[in-house]
């Protein structure tokens, strides 16, 4: 039952009573959901809350939005909200540091070897992969796997079967770690920030230079702790109301 959203807690309310209306089966996976109106309507609130909670939604690959026809519930989005709730329930400074502090002391040596290895059509999937994801935060259709992506691309070309299966075994916390930084209204111009510096790297990948590569590497995943540490669940939608909401359009 949708229950009218109080001020003080706007933004987050709504997404969480969507979660809930998900996961008690009320909207099945696959299909349509209600439009922006309906829902506005429903839940009592503008029009802009509605379509700023789709847009986190679909940033996290819970919902996604087909043109001329309407938004969806994606074929995973009770996995995905899982995930996200596995992660909030982990959630506290130490593990996501933590969590940094391993990728930092991976991801710039994968980067070393995957420069040095890559072939042209390994070149081209990475490219492939940059412009997907500046195609999507265009078109508001980023989501949390296409953030990741050139990451894992990253490790696959490199070719170390030992840290390729280390890398994968951590990857449903990396999907956590940019679903909470999503859900807590990661802005446009950082998805932005973060995809200029992915083609930073890739474009010191093309000319085999592997220490700047992984120079830009680190220093990427160092700006990605900055936001994740400003970004906290406290600071986050519910702190801007309608107004914060707004803005960002």
């Amino acid at each position: 039952m949708i229950r009218p959203a109080t001020r003080t807690t706007l933004y987050k309310e709504v997404i969480n009573q969507m979660i809930e209306l998900i996961k008690a089966e009320e909207w099945k996976q696959g299909e349509r959901i209600p439009g922006e109106i309906d829902l506005a309507r429903r839940f009592e609130v503008s029009r802009n809350c509605v379509r700023e909670a789709l847009k986190a939604l679909g940033h996290a690959g819970v919902v996604e939005s087909k043109a001329g026809l309407g938004t969806f519930l994606s074929g995973h989005a009770v996995l995905t909200i899982r995930r996200m709730e596995s992660g909030k329930s982990m959630q506290d400074d130490v593990s996501l540091a933590e969590l940094m502090d391993a990728r930092l002391i991976i991801e710039p040596q994968l980067v070393k070897i995957a420069t040095q290895r890559a072939t042209e059509a390994d070149i081209e999937r990475l490219e492939a992969a940059v412009e997907k994801a500046s195609r999507a935060v265009r078109t508001n259709e980023y989501s949390v796997e296409m953030g990741l992506e050139f990451h894992m691309l990253v490790a696959e070309i490199a070719g170390n079967r030992v840290i390729l299966r280390l890398f994968n075994s951590i990857a449903d916390e990396l999907r956590l770690q940019r679903g909470v930084l999503i859900l807590s209204h990661l802005h446009r111009r950082d998805e932005l920030v973060q995809l200029s510096e992915h083609g930073e790297i890739l474009a010191c990948m093309k000319k085999r230079d592997s220490r700047r590569a992984a120079e830009l590497l680190a220093a990427h995943l160092k700006n990605a702790t900055r936001m994740l540490s400003r970004t906290s669940p406290q600071a986050g939608p519910e702190g801007q109301g309608e107004t914060g909401a707004a803005a960002e359009k």
